[in-house]
This record gives C-alpha cells, structure tokens and sequence, in this order.
C-alpha cells in the first residue's frame, strides 16, 4: 500500500471544490478562483507551517563554523541552514543572537533542531486536509463575497486544524515530569 502524495495543483482543486467551483485542470487555468487559490497558496503554506512546531517539518543538524571574527560581544559566528524557516532551539542550550543567516554564540559547537518547508509531496494526509480546508477559508470571500460562507469555512477549518495537531503531536511522545515536592523538601 503506497502513501498519497499530494500536489500544490491537487490541494487547490479541492479547495475549489469546497467552494463551489470546479476542479483545475492547470495552474494556468484562467478562472478567478484557480488565480486566487495559486497566489495565496505558497504564502498560505508558509504561514500554517509556522503556526506549530509541526514534526514533520522538523529537522536537526549541526551548524558550519565560519572563520569570520564577529564584531560584537560573541566569540564565533555559524552559518544557518538556508531551507530554515524557524530556530526551534539547541542540542546543548547557549546564549546566542541571529542575525540574517548566521548564528552568534561562545559555543564552540552548536546543534540545532528547527523547522523547514517540506515539497508538497512529503506533507502528511492529515496536513494535506489541513491546508484544502486553510485555502477555500481564505478563497471562499473573494469567489463567492459571501460572509456566511466565509464563517461556514472557518468553522471546518477549526476542527481539521486541532485533529491535525493531534495528530502531528503522535511524532513525538510526551515526557514524563518527575517532581518529589515532598522529598525536595527534605
């Protein structure tokens, strides 16, 4: 049994769909809905991406040092990875500043974990429904200039938007908290 992947065409059609339009047949297709629903879609994608530490659009890597001497207060200067959209935090937590594309701390190493915009076809099914329903909520008012249907939307979003955090939170599992407050006392 193989996987759906998903396509930036396929997601639009369906958000069309919801709309009361007709599917696509290209991104090029002439209609007002199809030029809404392609114009919004990479912002749109971006945006719910950075919404949540979505696990599937995590990743961990260790950072290059490079030979630059910083000008301020730090000792080193790291280049950041170019597919990051967020710094989610450090292996080994430090102090540190970013700036641009570098990263300035006294670590004499540093590891990361941050979020990255994965292709289209690697998002996950629960994602997929997530993003049609986040395009025909906000391509609904411009289609159709109805209000209603406008908050009909937004109420399907909501509930697609909390399974898929569910969902995405299975990746990683939950961590116990030990805490003795009577022990600690002793």
């Amino acid at each position: 049994m193989a996987l759906e992947t998903y396509s930036k065409i396929q997601l639009i059609s369906n958000a069309l769909i919801l709309c009361g339009e007709q599917p696509l047949e290209s991104l090029s297709d002439a209609r007002y809905g199809a030029t809404v629903g392609a114009n919004l879609f990479e912002l749109l994608y971006e945006n719910e991406l950075q919404t949540n530490r979505w696990r599937f659009s995590m990743k961990k890597g260790a950072l290059s040092r490079l030979s630059d001497v910083p000008l301020n207060e730090w000792q080193y200067v790291y280049q950041l990875p170019t597919d990051m959209l967020l710094l989610v935090g450090m292996t080994y937590p430090q102090p540190y500043e970013i700036y641009g594309q570098h990263l300035y701390t006294d670590a004499t190493s540093v590891e990361i974990e941050y979020q990255f915009k994965p292709t289209i076809d690697k998002i996950p099914a629960y994602f997929a429904l997530l993003m049609t329903y986040v395009l025909a909520k906000d391509m609904i008012s411009p289609i159709t200039e109805n209000e209603a249907k406008h908050k009909m939307m937004q109420a399907k979003y909501l509930p697609q938007r909390d399974r898929a955090l569910f969902a995405d939170a299975q990746a990683r599992p939950a961590k116990q908290i030990v805490d003795s407050p009577f022990t600690d006392v002793r």
